[in-house]
């Protein structure tokens, strides 16, 4: 039977929050298509399934097994085959994180499936998928057409409408035959240490950093600024590549596209990289001393000046305000 296929990760019982938003443009297509909605959830331990965090699917598959509980390419590709063989879907999404774009590839190689990865946009066209995504780092938009029996989208987080949690779908465990080891050993996990600060993907304001704000000596006035606004920091790539903060707070096409409601970036000349991962963003505020800085061309407000001075004024204006 022929469905839209969700496939997402399960870790302590809860699937990530990238999984509601996979069903909310599967319900879409479901309702276009009139196929129903089947998910699917590659569980990385033992937890039992949190039914009140399940979206509103006919039918979910729980795939299991030891092999999953580390990353490895060849066991996922061969959890997501289990998956499409029980469900034959006629579209299948995933969530464009940095492991699906290392398996999904490969998934849709084995299964010499179409595939568009990073969408922010799904629409049918006859028997089409069209697919929306950024191109050229994100300095223009293309839509690419996905045919066939089986057709494979990653989608961009933070971009989709989740879906409402629904009230306990039928749960399926489902047995992965022939699934491979992975060819990598996991010798030892160490979790991050936790920043304290707000998320940056679900964030609605973000402070970002650049270049521009001449060194880690003066990333106080960044985070100054988001704890004032109850902000999330970012950065620039070149930011973190100088090692004046974590990679995790990168944003653009090598690190995290936000959706904020407010995205102040400081000091960010504006490289379409960076761009890329803004571009959901509803308000943009750039301060920079570089009159002909590319990011003006995006933001919807512009400050040429010292961000020394604007950015301390710009948070204590938003302060009044707020009061």
């Amino acid at each position: 039977m022929a469905g839209i296929l969700i496939v997402g990760d399960l870790a302590a019982g809860r699937p990530g929050s990238e999984f509601l938003e996979l069903a909310g443009a599967g319900a879409a297509l479901a309702q276009a298509t009139g196929e129903p909605l089947i998910g699917a959830l590659i569980a990385r331990d033992n937890a039992a399934v949190r039914q009140d965090c399940l979206p509103p699917v006919q039918r979910l598959y729980l795939i299991r097994d030891s092999e999953l509980r580390h990353y490895g390419a060849a066991a996922f590709v061969a959890a997501a085959r289990s998956a499409l063989g029980a469900s034959s879907p006629s579209i299948a999404l995933f969530a464009h994180t940095l492991e699906t774009r290392d398996w999904v590839p490969q998934l849709a190689a084995a299964l010499d499936a179409g595939l568009v990865m990073d969408c922010v946009a799904l629409s049918l066209d006859g028997d089409a998928l069209i697919a929306t995504k950024p191109v050229y780092g994100g300095s223009v938009w293309g839509e690419f057409a996905i045919r066939g029996t089986l057709r494979l989208a990653t989608l961009r987080p933070g971009v989709f409408t989740p879906a409402t949690p629904s009230d306990k779908p039928e749960v399926m465990q489902l047995t992965v035959e022939h699934i491979a080891v992975n060819a990598v050993t996991m010798i030892d996990e160490v979790a991050a240490a936790a920043s304290g600060g707000v998320n940056l993907k679900n964030a609605k304001v973000v402070v970002s950093g650049g270049r521009g704000v001449g060194g880690a000596k003066n990333w106080h006035y960044i985070e100054g600024a988001a704890s004032a606004l109850r902000a999330a920091v970012g950065c620039s790539r070149p930011v973190a590549d100088s090692g004046w903060v974590s990679s995790a707070y990168t944003v653009g096409l090598s690190g995290s596209s936000v959706t904020p409601d407010l995205y102040i970036a400081v000091g960010i000349s504006g490289a379409v990289q960076h761009l890329a991962g803004i571009s959901a963003a509803r308000t943009v505020v750039a301060i920079n001393s570089d009159a002909d800085a590319e990011i003006f061309a995006r933001a919807d407000l512009g400050v040429v000046g010292d961000y020394k001075e604007v950015l301390p004024a710009f948070v204590k204006r938003i302060e009044q305000l707020k009061s």
